[in-house]
């Protein structure tokens, strides 16, 4: 073999071994930088440029107009259905005479029942409301009422209720029907009623179950399941032809149950066939004006003389007898105390008065 083609041979095998060696350095480096199973992520040269937030500016939240100004009406919640047109009408004839008077803005709502009034009472929606007894006793335990003014209805500001039987019934009498008075205290009357059967009218009624129901418990006098005859006129009735019931409650000092006219048409002498045996004292409040705790005292008291002096004006009397449909003579200033009487009673019985009056949820 010819000297230069050896020495060309070995040349090219020395080039091809270092090639082979460079390659192997460099797969080297790269296995030692990049770690198993990553991949490389390139590296970009831009620079990101700063984002810019704005600082949001705050909102100013309207200020209402001063209560009893134009934005911002006291409100007079009256519990009164569509179909009564002429009550709707009277009560905003009644909120023009205050505003009139006082120079507030007023404003009357109406509302179906007295879920929807005491729902608004308790969002603070507004401001004085009409309530019967349980309604305000239920509000006011809720602090969310507070009684001002106070209906006079058939001549009294409150009544209460007698207990009557059949003059053979055997009971003893404690009321003179000459001096309009007991003769003794209730314990030892409603006693002798132990183990009967009373007639009551139903059980949603104060004078014709509650009441005479917490009085017996007062008394510590169990009673029979009672009769319910839904009807005052039915539970003089049934102590008239005895048999059904051996006593009955009826109300007293706000008309007089005998001078019914189906009564007084078919039993002329009922009167004296049932008798009283005891009447307790003016214990029920008629229909109140209350005033949402928030409304402040100087408006309220300026409200409270205003309505005053509508009902002493014959028309302003007849439009307040319209818009509440209920017959009212007068009215006064009164507070909370009037109802001590009958709220002490009536925790007798441990009443659930959310569900008895139907308030909101």
């Amino acid at each position: 073999m010819p000297l230069h083609w050896n020495k060309t041979c070995k040349f090219n095998s020395f080039r091809i071994i270092l090639v082979l060696v460079l390659l192997s350095l460099t797969a080297c480096s790269a296995s030692e930088t990049t770690s198993p199973g990553a991949t490389s992520t390139p590296v970009s040269l831009e620079t990101s440029s700063p984002v810019m937030t704005s600082t949001p500016r705050p909102t100013s939240t309207p200020t209402l107009p001063p209560l009893g100004k134009e934005g911002n009406p006291i409100t007079i919640g009256f519990i009164l259905t569509p179909e009564q047109t002429a009550a709707i009408e009277a009560a905003e004839d009644v909120a023009f005479r205050i505003k009139d008077s006082t120079g507030y803005t007023i404003e009357s709502r109406i509302y179906p029942d007295f879920q929807s009034l005491s729902s608004a009472v308790l969002d603070d929606e507004v401001d004085l409301f009409w309530l019967e007894p349980l309604e305000y006793i239920y509000l006011k335990n809720m602090d969310a009422a507070q009684a001002i003014l106070m209906t006079n209805h058939l001549g009294v500001y409150e009544y209460g209720v007698q207990f009557l039987a059949n003059k053979d019934s055997g009971f003893q009498v404690y009321y003179d029907s000459e001096t309009n008075q007991n003769t003794t205290n209730s314990s030892s009357v409603l006693q002798q009623f132990a183990g009967t059967r009373p007639c009551f009218i139903n059980a949603e009624s104060i004078p014709g179950y509650f009441l005479p129901m917490s009085l017996l418990a007062e008394a510590s006098t169990p009673t029979l399941d009672p009769v319910f005859t839904y009807d005052y006129s039915a539970a003089i009735r049934a102590l008239y032809i005895q048999g059904i019931c051996d006593f009955g409650v009826t109300y007293t000092m706000t008309g007089d149950p005998f001078t019914a006219s189906e009564i007084l048409r078919d039993l002329p002498d009922a009167q004296e066939q049932v008798i009283v045996i005891w009447r307790s004292e003016g214990i029920i409040p008629n229909l109140n004006l209350s005033a949402s705790p928030a409304l402040p005292l100087d408006i309220r008291y300026k409200l409270e003389e205003a309505i005053l002096n509508i009902s002493k004006d014959p028309n302003g009397l007849i439009l307040l007898n319209s818009s509440l449909e209920y017959d009212v003579g007068a009215l006064k200033s009164i507070r909370d105390q009037i109802y001590d009487p009958l709220r002490n009673l009536l925790y007798l019985l441990e009443l659930d008065l959310k569900e008895i009056t139907g308030a909101a949820s």
